[in-house]
């Protein structure tokens, strides 16, 4: 199925139906990363209530929506024009990204990155990727058991840099930074 890559706009007022949209790839995208290594509280009805009212607000905020690519299916016989006219189900993946959260780091920082596992294979996470930073040089955390995404960083230049951390916010997860380009 077709997909397109959009910059979402933001609106004045909270865009709920989109943000429950990104939310629900959101909570998703986690369950199917880390659902062997997290409990499900971490994907239940309460994290998606949150994080849908988390995307509504971000997307009222311009800078949030300069640094956040929607991967959406779309009609090829119909533009892809506005997010907000999409129906929910149409948002497949995003990916964010901003400044570099790590003191010892600047420059650019892949915040996130998580499509459906129903497009897992098909480009989508590349262009994405492709989308959100290009070639440029950045930083990246990722749980440290999960291979998949390590390999597709690890193929898109990114190399382990030594950091670790175990996030205890996040049942004792295990993450590594992994670098591009000199950061």
């Amino acid at each position: 199925m077709p997909f397109a890559i959009i910059t979402p706009q933001a609106t004045p007022q909270p865009d709920v139906e989109l943000g429950a949209a990104i939310a629900r790839v959101h909570v998703a995208g986690w369950r199917e990363a880390y659902g062997h290594l997290l409990d499900e509280r971490f994907y239940d009805d309460a994290v998606l209530a949150t994080r849908t009212e988390q995307w509504a607000q971000w997307l009222t905020q311009p800078e949030s929506c300069a640094r956040t690519r929607l991967a959406v299916r779309t009609d090829p016989s119909t533009p892809v024009t506005s997010p907000g006219l999409l129906p929910s189900t149409d948002v497949v993946g995003f990916a964010s990204v901003g400044e570099a959260r790590d003191d010892d780091r600047t420059g650019l920082e892949l915040w996130a990155l998580y499509i459906l596992s129903s497009h897992y294979g098909t480009g989508l996470g590349q262009a994405l990727l492709d989308a959100a930073i290009g070639t440029a040089p950045a930083t990246l955390w990722v749980a440290e058991d999960n291979p998949r995404a390590r390999s597709f960083y690890a193929r898109n230049g990114f190399t382990p840099d030594g950091t670790r951390n175990v996030d205890a916010a996040a049942d004792d997860l295990a993450e590594i930074r992994m670098t591009r380009g000199g950061q």
